[in-house]
């Protein structure tokens, strides 16, 4: 392969297209037609790693022991820069051999012309086609001069049939689609026209109506957008799209609702499930070497949805003032956003609500030591909240890997101090302090159903022995949470040590920690945690990992209640090229 290669100039993307033309399933990669002489033929490596994990643990019948393996590996062919990469994965529990093409996508690019062919994802506008997968092909022009036009057309989701004996699985129609985007810009002043119009098709399940839990749909979304400059540095940019989406296309026609003035109405039939909403979407900002101002503004409709979109949010209205302020030479940094927000534009739901909203942020530096970030938000997001005892407390490497700990936010506030005390050949010696709060109210009515706290704070002190290769930390933690009329907190001090050997290709590591707990201001626990590991590296090809953990938890509420914990963690990773990536590769070899 490598021979023919090298030697077949003139048939470089036959060869790609021969390769990857059968494959279900490969990532994402780009590809410069026109840079493709410059390319090498073929590379190839990839790596093989072994981990083993042995706990010690308690049990009601006595200690138990478990001895888990992990090992995996991946050999990935680098062809005129495309990766392929081919991996797996097994366990003592579970084996899994991934297919190396899950999802094929190739994007080939030549000069302002770029291409996307397989599984991609493309973005008109927030409104309109926003990041969704569909498989098929998309191009992107962006030639020199003022005119640019995107297009797409494409499966946006497979059909599933109904199972009788899966209940739990959803059947779908196949999804079809196909998009367009013309735009303009001219002098930092820009318009686009984007259209994209997505339909189930009917005939793509076997399956009887009545027995289909889903509903056909069918929609149409048009956006304008645009972007001027009003003045030096006053620009103004807005968004108006519209979408119309039928709910259930087996229902009947409706005349009545047809309207010529209506755009989306010509590329699709109005039928009794038929809605038409609307997004709108302003902003004006003046901007300055030292300080900016805007102001923005942002309506959607009630039942908005795109189905060129995986999430919308709707039935919204925003009004937001957003500032920037640089003072003092840059050490001191001010921004903030702030606005009213309201839901219910319809007046469908029992009860409405209008809150005041804001963010802001505060950066100081007054000099190469010191460093000062504080930022406070009350827009409701959601954000992945895990306490840092979690962390030191945990047993196996592994048993977080499908932790997810969502939760929604209404206000937070975070704030972090670093100081280096010294600098020097000899030692580099820093203390940080990091707060941070977040709560969230749930309100039902307007009454509160149900309120919850977290609180977290810590303090470091860190020192490098530049000499001995030697790193200590030593740092205290505390955590609190309050959910409705239960409190819970969590402190503990910790220290970490780790020194270097044989030319900082041997490390070692031994940290100390101890944390004890209460509940509603009784006692329950307290845990002491050991831990010491060695990594070595050998020629850049070869890690070795061992680490050790002993733990000792106690049960305050139960005397008889303790428990020793050990686990032995080793691993190994070999990395390897079997044909390296060459310094230079000429013209005529190719």
């Amino acid at each position: 392969m490598i021979f023919i290669l090298k030697y077949i100039k003139t048939k470089h993307l036959i060869l790609l297209t021969f390769l990857f033309g059968y494959s279900n399933n490969l990532l994402s990669q780009t590809v410069a037609i026109d840079q493709l002489k410059n390319k090498q033929a073929l590379t190839l490596n990839g790596f093989i790693s072994s981990n083993q994990v042995l706990n010690y643990l308690p049990a009601d019948t006595g200690s138990v022991i478990n001895y888990n393996a992990y090992y995996s590996g991946s050999l990935n062919f680098n062809i005129y820069g495309i990766n392929a990469p081919v991996s797996f994965m097994y366990t003592n529990r579970k084996a899994n051999y991934p297919l190396p093409f899950n999802q094929f996508s190739v994007h080939p690019s030549y000069k302002w012309v770029r291409t996307h062919i397989g599984y991609a994802n493309m973005t008109f506008s927030p409104y309109t086609l926003s990041g969704h997968l569909f498989f098929g092909g998309g191009v992107e022009i962006d030639p020199p001069g003022i005119f640019k036009v995107s297009a797409l057309y494409g499966r946006f989701k497979k059909a599933v049939e109904y199972n009788s004996s899966d209940l739990q699985a959803i059947p779908s129609y196949r999804r079809m689609g196909y998009g367009i985007k013309v735009g303009v810009e001219n002098n930092g002043d820009a318009a686009d026209l984007s259209y994209l119009k997505i339909k189930d098709i009917l005939s793509s399940l076997l399956t009887a109506e009545d027995s289909i839990r889903t509903r056909p749909e069918e929609n149409a979304v048009m956006s304008v957008s645009f972007k001027k400059l009003l003045f030096k540095n006053l620009q103004f940019s807005g968004e108006f799209a519209g979408s119309m989406l039928t709910t259930d296309m087996f229902t009947e026609e409706d005349q009545e609702k047809s309207s010529f003035l209506n755009p989306l109405a010509w590329f699709m039939p109005v039928r009794t499930t038929t809605i038409n909403r609307k997004a709108l979407k302003a902003n004006v900002n003046y901007q300055r070497n030292k300080y900016s101002i805007g102001a923005g503004y942002e309506r959607v409709d009630p039942d908005y949805r795109t189905l060129g979109a995986y999430y919308f949010n709707n039935n919204l209205e925003n009004m937001t003032l957003k500032f920037s302020l640089s003072l003092l030479k840059g050490k001191l940094n001010l921004s903030g956003n702030t606005g009213l927000q309201r839901d219910n534009l319809d007046g469908s739901k029992m009860n409405n609500s209008t809150r005041f909203v804001g963010s802001g942020n505060i950066n100081i530096v007054p000099g190469e030591k010191l460093n000062i970030n504080t930022s406070y938000s009350n827009f409701s997001s959601y954000t992945n909240v895990r306490s840092t005892f979690d962390y030191i407390n945990s047993i196996d490497p592994y048993e977080n890997w499908d932790t997810l700990n969502y939760r929604q936010i209404s206000q937070s506030f975070n704030s972090n101090l670093s100081y280096r005390i010294s600098n020097s050949d000899k030692s580099n010696q820093s203390v940080s302090f990091n707060m941070m709060i977040q709560n969230s109210d749930e309100l039902q009515g307007n009454e509160q159903a149900g309120t919850s706290a977290f609180y977290n704070a810590g303090a470091a002190y860190i020192v490098s022995l530049k000499p001995y290769d030697l790193n200590i930390s030593t740092n205290m933690n505390y955590n609190y949470n309050k959910v409705t009329d239960n409190e819970s907190n969590t402190w503990g001090p910790n220290v970490n040590l780790s020194k270097l050997f044989l030319n900082r290709s041997l490390k070692t590591n031994l940290s100390l920690g101890y944390n004890t707990s209460e509940t509603n201001n009784i006692k329950t626990g307290e845990t002491w945690n050991t831990r010491c590991g060695i990594s070595y590296n050998l020629k850049k090809k070869h890690n070795f990992n061992l680490n050790v953990l002993y733990q000792f938890r106690k049960n305050a509420q139960t005397e008889s209640s303790k428990n020793k914990i050990s686990t032995l963690t080793c691993s190994y990773v070999y990395n390897f090229q079997i044909i390296k990536q060459k310094e230079k590769i000429k013209d005529e070899e190719l």
